[in-house]
């Protein structure tokens, strides 16, 4: 495993990473999504626990100035509806980004890198990679009540996303996608505490965007196995 790298952020976006990743991920990961389990490593939860409380104590260094307390409801309900997705889709094959069409509090700006180094530990472990696995922070998202990010694909950067989400209440918050396979739209709940996600982002496009009526943190993660390295 591998997450400091003297290769820059452009190198590693633009990697071209192995379909057959000779990991666990084959198995773990049948489709594009899965959801993983990670709760049993305490190193780890201490680590997410850790930075979570960090940022809720901290809330006032973050980027709160995207996040509008008082959007309509009924506005986010519809950006993050089918038919919205639909609309969205014949216009752009590929939106790889939400862009602007979010409203959260961002915190990119902290590294947490501790913690980077804590999952990496905990992946090469869970998957048992035979080929080098890059691992990389990717989006950083607090998403408080009526907080959304809208339909996109992160299709731009081969490999799979790896989503860490905490939530203090059941059934308030979700990821939700569309599935290449069936070509349905599936709404995948968050559990009370931390959910792990894990999806593919080199075969079809997953068109996917998230909500949350409480303060959902999200810690996220791009996996690569690139094709051009071995161990």
């Amino acid at each position: 495993m591998s997450n400091d790298s003297p290769l820059t952020k452009k190198d590693i976006l633009d990697a071209a990473s192995a379909r057959v990743t000779e990991s666990r991920l084959d198995q773990l990961v049948q489709g594009h999504f899965a959801t993983l389990e990670l709760h049993d490593d305490l190193d780890l939860m201490k680590g997410l626990n850790i930075a979570k409380d960090w940022l809720i104590d901290n809330r006032e260094k973050l980027n709160t100035k995207e996040y509008d307390p008082d959007i309509d409801t009924s506005r986010v309900e519809h950006k993050l509806s089918e038919a919205n997705l639909r609309a969205i889709q014949a216009e752009e094959a590929d939106r790889f980004v939400a862009g602007q069409d979010t409203n959260q509090i961002k915190f990119g700006n902290v590294r947490f890198s501790e913690l980077t180094q804590t999952l990496a530990v905990t992946l090469d472990k869970l998957l048992k990679p035979r080929r080098v696995m890059r691992l990389f922070q990717s989006g950083r998202n607090w998403y408080p009540p009526n907080g959304y990010m809208g339909w996109h694909t992160n299709a731009n950067v081969q490999g799979f996303r790896l989503y860490c989400s905490h939530t203090p209440v059941a059934q308030q918050s979700y990821f939700r996608y569309l599935d290449p396979l069936t070509n349905q739209i599936e709404t995948s709940w968050d559990n009370a505490g931390w959910n792990f996600r894990c999806f593919r982002t080199d075969l079809e496009p997953l068109w996917h965007c998230v909500y949350s009526q409480t303060d959902r943190i999200s810690f996220g993660y791009g996996l690569m196995f690139p094709i051009d390295t071995a161990e």
